[in-house]
């Protein structure tokens, strides 16, 4: 009789082990990817003080890629983003902020799916299809913010630049150099907006999600662009790469 009831015990026992170590996957089981996508950014919006590190890297239509910009940084009470990039680059790269993008991509969200064979005990993966008009909408805005970083920029050698360095130099030609300067830059941004305007958007993001915290572990966001510049059909991509970590 001890036998057996030695024997029952463990087999409860056994499957109450079992039970806990499901439970992680039972947590989210319950829940769609849609709701753990939310829950990992309102989990991140709650958390005080993190460390994150990545890269962004911009393609263009011949298969050629820009050498990925890398960059870490840090951000404390909610919302402090402090960020180095490589090469001691002062300027941080337009959609970096690890908050603000995972807002974007539970906002374009149109299709969220788990990933299976990436997913495992610790962690479930998310892949995240975004809407199209959605995507154009986000990545509109955050375009024509990069292009106002360009706006207020004057280039190192310029007379402009020169004159603001010395107050001695003579104002006539930093004043010349301006009005052509502002004369390419409507130029410019004309362009720019003409080419917004026919602008169309593919993103796709992978997630991966801390199945106990239900907080991000890392993120890498794929976005195809499609437009036509001078009349010309053209195409880019940008990949932006964020790992999250704890202190």
């Amino acid at each position: 009789m001890s036998w057996y009831m030695n024997k029952s015990m463990g087999r409860i026992a056994g499957a109450c082990g079992l039970a806990l170590a499901l439970s992680g996957c039972a947590h989210d089981a319950n829940r769609s990817p849609k709701e753990l996508l939310s829950l990992s950014v309102s989990g991140l919006s709650g958390v005080d003080r993190y460390a994150f590190s990545g890269d962004t890297a911009i393609g263009a239509a011949s298969g050629t890629a820009s050498r990925p910009a890398a960059f870490r940084g840090t951000v404390q009470h909610h919302d402090q983003v402090s960020v180095q990039t490589e090469g001691g680059a002062d300027e941080m790269p337009a959609g970096v902020h690890p908050l603000r993008l995972l807002n974007d991509v539970e906002r374009m969200a149109a299709r969220a799916e788990v990933v299976p064979e990436a997913s495992n005990g610790q962690r479930t993966v998310l892949r995240i299809t975004a809407d199209p008009a959605k995507a154009a909408k986000v990545w509109s805005n955050r375009l024509r913010s990069e292009f106002a970083l360009l706006e207020n920029k004057v280039p190192a050698n310029s007379p402009a630049a020169s004159a603001r360095d010395d107050g001695t130099r003579s104002q006539a030609k930093p004043s010349a150099f301006r009005e052509a300067w502002d004369r390419e830059l409507d130029r410019s941004r004309k362009e720019f907006e003409a080419m917004l305007s026919t602008m169309s958007v593919r993103s796709t993001s992978t997630l991966a999600i801390d199945r106990k915290k239900l907080l991000p572990l890392s993120l890498e966001e794929r976005t195809e662009f499609r437009y036509e510049a001078n009349g010309k059909p053209a195409r880019e991509s940008r990949t932006t790469r964020i790992a999250f970590k704890r202190p």
